[in-house]
């Protein structure tokens, strides 16, 4: 009986032993995993917050002739709620100053960027007519896509007719849209959300920044742990279409300091509710530059010095095609619906809604 005591307790101290053991080596693994799940919840609760925040900025541009200037102000207002935080201004004239000042800054640094990808410089060649002021006085040198009487649009005949028709509106053959379809305002945001959750963050951006071909192969470790590398041959082309992302993976902030962020790029369309007027964000159907703080390796970015005051420099269409047309943004599934596919509308007139 004495005797099996001390092998009880040789056993017990081995089990607490082995526990000891398991826990160290499932700790940093659950670790890591909870780190994980938190940063990819807080990029996808930013990615919801810069949804809107471009929603926003086309809503202010459908009512302003798709103006740069409102587009970035209606931006700016999208972005305050989601950039509020810790001695951030309280009122909402300061808040909304330092919004416009971050936006600024952060296109300047190359971690937002945005894009007009319609209407098209050949939807204007097609649709534009002189535009006029309130007294009805023609401007001079100044065109815009009437947005008038849309229900109408196939009375309409564009500047170089194709001879084809779309639910019986003909489409413009430099444009291939109709004026229903030229009448959309469609912008794309670039934006680069921080990754703030130690070590995870750090490590999923030197991870895409080896795999979409931004940085050399490097080796990589966490402690004793080899993350191995990889070589020049398993990594994308400077010329891959996720080109766009390098600049934005190690943008800095306003200090100049490199912060590790995560690329998220999303678009939002809406139905113009003013007559859209030509600008320098104007992209043409086919190509266009894009303009961004930092140069990505081989990729054709250059900058444009940002304006005082915070104003944003200019950023154009990217040199990837952009198919805007009856073929590519739903003029085909309209001529069979009738829908505009854009938040539920549709153009329709009413019966005797204009009779005395």
């Amino acid at each position: 009986m004495n005797a099996s005591r001390p092998l009880a307790r040789t056993g017990a101290r081995r089990q607490r032993a082995s526990a000891l053991v398991e826990t160290l080596l499932a700790a940093p693994i659950v670790l890591l995993l909870g780190l994980g799940a938190l940063q990819w919840a807080l990029l996808f609760q930013a990615r919801s917050a810069v949804e809107y925040a471009l929603f926003e900025a086309a809503r202010a541009g459908s009512v302003a002739q798709a103006r740069p200037e409102a587009i970035e102000a209606g931006l700016a207002r999208g972005l305050m709620p989601f950039w509020q935080g810790p001695g951030t201004p309280r009122s909402l004239e300061s808040a909304w100053a330092a919004s416009r000042l971050r936006l600024g800054r952060g296109i300047a640094a190359g971690w937002i960027a945005w894009r007009q990808i319609a209407p098209t410089g050949e939807s204007f060649d097609d649709w534009a007519e002189p535009a006029r002021d309130a007294l009805g006085r023609p401007i001079a040198g100044v065109d815009e896509i009437p947005n008038d009487s849309l229900q109408w649009a196939s009375l309409r005949t564009p500047s170089s007719a194709g001879g084809s028709t779309s639910g019986g509106a003909p489409i413009g053959a430099r444009s291939q849209q109709t004026l229903t379809d030229a009448n959309l305002l469609k912008i794309e945001l670039r934006y680069g959300v921080p990754m703030t959750v130690p070590l995870v963050g750090a490590l999923a951006v030197w991870w895409m920044r080896v795999v979409d071909g931004c940085a050399p192969p490097a080796r990589r470790r966490v402690g004793l742990v080899e993350l191995g590398s990889r070589s020049p041959s398993t990594g994308l082309p400077p010329t891959a279409p996720r080109a766009w992302a390098c600049p934005i993976y190690l943008a800095p902030d306003a200090s100049g300091r490199p912060v590790a962020r995560w690329p998220v790029r999303v678009a939002a369309t809406v139905r113009m509710q003013s007559a859209a007027r030509r600008s320098v964000k104007t992209p043409h159907r086919t190509e266009s530059a894009v303009r961004s703080a930092a140069a990505a390796p081989g990729a054709a970015y250059h900058r444009d010095a940002a304006p005082a005051g915070g104003a944003s420099p200019a950023i154009d269409a990217p040199t990837a095609p952009v198919r805007v047309g009856a073929d590519g943004d739903g003029s085909l599934a309209r001529e069979a619906s009738g829908w505009l596919d854009v938040g539920g509308e549709r153009t329709f007139s009413v019966p005797g809604a204009c009779d005395a």
